[in-house]
């Protein structure tokens, strides 16, 4: 059953609706890592997955970040037909190359996780949710809803989505428009369900990016919460650097990987480094 959580700290409203099922999708993975798409065969006029249509050569699908905090996600319906999508409740934007090089790692040299990348390195990969779109503009996955949107895309025509985003390789580059990017399921780019959930309530707009972020870095790249606390936004012309997430960004992001933890079943338990201050 789902459950709704609101978590009020610091002033802050949080509320994060979570499920396991968003763990327990099927995995589909994207041209670029060569496995097979483990969905039915979709055809024109059907409701189809999303990255099923892809693979059947019913859409053709473009994913271009805008920055570290937001993308575009480009469909096009390539067939005769209006074509209804069940949109994937989270996914990852993978540099194209990325695999044929490694940037810098963690704690590169650019600031708040972003650095200069390395020979052959890329842009950091990115991530968020489809759940918030959905049919006629309402909200396909809703509060609770463990699921994508449901979208509409009439014959030979193209839709634009604007998505939220998070950063998901802490210390490479600033995702950017310049590099070529392929969307695919998250689970081609993690295993870890606890990810797939935060990115989905990210795209249902039950998360702000820098709470998402927060939690994102910690699952995805093991940074502790004394190290997130640290990152710093660095300004020039002698301007006072200022820290990058706020206490109460990182109280609430502690508590959303507390909760998501406990929706896949694994034992809670406390980060020697979790204490942040509120001062």
């Amino acid at each position: 059953m789902a459950r709704s959580i609101a978590v009020a700290l610091g002033g802050i409203a949080l509320v994060a609706s979570m499920l396991p099922a968003v763990a327990r999708e099927p995995v589909r993975r994207g041209r670029s890592r060569g496995v097979n798409v483990s969905a039915p065969v979709a055809s024109a006029g059907q409701t189809a997955e999303l990255f099923a249509a892809e693979a059947d050569g019913l859409v053709a699908l473009k994913y271009i970040p805008n920055d570290s905090r937001s993308a575009q996600v480009i469909i096009t319906n390539k067939t005769s037909k209006p074509l209804s999508l069940r949109l994937p409740a989270a996914f990852a934007g993978v540099p194209v190359l990325a695999q044929m090089g490694m940037g810098m790692g963690m704690g590169g040299g650019g600031g708040a996780g972003f650095g200069a990348g390395g020979i052959g390195g890329g842009p950091q990969a990115t991530g968020g949710g489809l759940g918030g779109q959905g049919m006629n503009g309402m909200g396909g996955g809703g509060m609770g809803g463990a699921g994508g949107g449901a979208f509409s895309i009439p014959p030979q025509k193209t839709r634009v989505i604007r998505v939220t985003t998070v950063c998901l390789e802490h210390g490479k580059p600033e995702p950017s428009s310049r590099h070529s990017y392929d969307l695919e399921p998250v689970e081609s780019f993690s295993n870890d369900p606890k990810l797939a959930i935060v990115l989905a309530s990210l795209g249902r707009g039950e998360l702000s990016q820098k709470v998402a972020q927060a939690a994102a870095w910690h699952l995805s790249n093991g940074l502790s919460w004394e190290q997130l606390a640290a990152e710093k936004i660095d300004h020039a012309g002698g301007v006072p650097d200022e820290p990058y997430f706020t206490p109460a960004e990182l109280i609430a992001a502690q508590r959303v990987v507390a909760i998501a933890t406990q929706q896949v079943g694994q034992p809670a338990f406390e980060d020697s480094s979790a204490g942040v201050s509120r001062q």
